[in-house]
């Protein structure tokens, strides 16, 4: 028979750093340093911190099952809204995220943001974490361009930045992340409006050390194309497959091709007949 193994008896270099950092911020701050001490001594170690993944989904589905808890318990039953709920769970989440930053004292490179985010704790995050090489935002819908921009100036060595579903209107917003950030070698982003050619210029001008680009939205217009082409000599892999409305001439394309190793296009008629197939 096969002997039991005692999880509570692992070493702490597996259980911390193969095992429990598999997990999301708010699983290990919710659930698993509560577990026993051993755990929460562990939990608590700034090794465990220079990774966050922060996803506010998950949080919501495993609380999904407690909306009793919230409606009847932290409000009154006459009072309950769904706006009140909402408000306590995003403050109580800001909470565990700074938690979470402040754990790792000063040695976090990584972290991920998904579906919650404001102006005072990307300014945490970045007062906290001048370290950090990799930000990842997602649906942060309360992070303006100018608490991004702001918080970036503290950043120095920033090399991936990734923005999906995410508000910038201007150019000059463009421009600013890539003077604050001039080690930038990954960038990938997905705006809440399609942006034409002027996100691309302003690429091209501001992020000359980039290795990898990847864009959404840009419209069937070869010059922000070129532009990048010019102003990013360094460029090693462009993604252009979620620009739907983008057509490039076939010069250009094969310039592209000539130029960047691993280079992702496909023209719109493509697009819209694959769309078509799929619907008969």
């Amino acid at each position: 028979m096969e002997e039991e193994r005692d999880w509570l008896q692992m070493p702490d270099e597996i259980m911390g750093g193969m095992i429990l950092q598999r997990l999301n911020a708010i699983q290990i701050l919710e659930s698993v340093q509560k577990v026993c001490r051993n755990w929460r001594r562990i939990c608590k170690d700034p090794a465990m911190w220079r990774v966050i993944d922060f996803d506010i989904y998950t949080y919501i589905s495993y609380q999904k099952n407690d909306f009793y808890y919230y409606s009847c318990i932290l409000f009154p039953k006459n009072d309950f809204d769904y706006y009140s709920y909402m408000s306590y769970t995003m403050n109580y989440l800001e909470k565990l995220c700074k938690q979470a930053v402040d754990r790792s004292c000063g040695e976090l490179i990584d972290i991920r943001l998904k579906g919650y985010g404001n102006d005072d704790l990307i300014d945490h995050i970045s007062r906290c974490s001048s370290k950090l090489n990799c930000l990842r935002l997602t649906a942060c819908d309360d992070i303006t361009p100018w608490g991004l921009s702001n918080a970036l100036k503290r950043l120095p060595h920033l090399e991936t930045l990734e923005l999906y579903e995410f508000h910038i209107p201007k150019e000059e917003d463009i421009e600013l992340i890539g003077r604050n950030c001039p080690l930038l070698k990954f960038f990938e982003m997905e705006p809440m409006c399609v942006g034409g050619d002027v996100y691309a210029r302003a690429i091209a001008k501001s992020m000359p050390a980039l290795r990898h680009l990847k864009l959404f939205g840009l419209k069937d217009d070869d010059n922000g194309v070129q532009a990048i082409l010019n102003g990013c000599p360094h460029l090693e892999s462009l993604d252009l497959r979620g620009c739907l409305y983008l057509d490039l001439d076939e010069n250009l394309e094969k310039l592209c091709r000539e130029r960047i190793k691993d280079f992702k296009y496909t023209p719109s008629n493509i697009q819209e007949s694959n769309e078509d197939s799929d619907t008969d």
